[in-house]
């Protein structure tokens, strides 16, 4: 089990490490568009969130219709937030997440856009408070959203967003969490 989280882990730094060390060199060589950085808030049942969040869009499109009034992208998230649980015998606990995601948008600077995501995350704790308690610190977060990007100097999106999180059955118990996000994210 635990070679298997491990194994996950190094597989998803060796990809990433080999896609940024194998990008070609020249004035258009550059394989991002630039970063983006965010800020989500959000609830849940359990628990409210708070995550500060940086993105890298490929430039590129996965796969875009011969108009490219239909596009897909692909972005790669690391994240860095805070849960504040709800209950008896709990205290703000820590998530550190990166999380591909795919999104599927329009041609233009402007417009609406959906995102699907599943990622691994590593929390400071297992025990949320005494109601809720996973069996490993160790989470797999999956994600879908529906936003809207402005078009204006920022490059500015708002995104509303249902998270969940859960160990996808490595260990049992297995409860989960659900939190409803807000997320704002520009250019930078």
């Amino acid at each position: 089990m635990l070679r298997s989280v491990i194994s996950i882990i190094l597989l998803s730094c060796a990809v990433a490490s080999g896609a940024a060390g194998a990008a070609p060199t020249g004035e258009d060589a550059a394989w991002f568009e630039p970063v983006r950085l965010g800020v989500a808030l959000g609830a849940g049942a359990e628990a409210s969130i708070a995550r500060l969040e940086t993105r890298w869009n490929l430039k590129n499109d996965l796969w875009a219709t011969s108009s490219q009034s239909v596009r897909v992208r692909l972005g790669l998230e690391a994240s860095v937030g805070g849960w504040n649980p709800h209950g008896d015998n709990s205290n703000l606990m820590g998530d550190l997440g990166f999380t591909p995601i795919f999104r599927v948008q329009g041609a233009g600077r402007s417009g609406l856009f959906a995102e699907i995501g599943a990622g691994m995350h590593l929390l400071s704790r297992a025990r949320i408070s005494d109601s809720k308690v996973f069996s490993t610190a160790f989470q797999f977060g999956d994600r879908i959203a529906a936003g809207y990007r402005f078009g204006d100097a920022l490059d500015s999106e708002l995104a509303v967003r249902f998270q969940h999180y859960s160990n996808a059955g490595i260990k049992e118990p297995n409860p989960g969490i659900n939190f409803y996000m807000l997320q704002y994210s520009a250019s930078f």
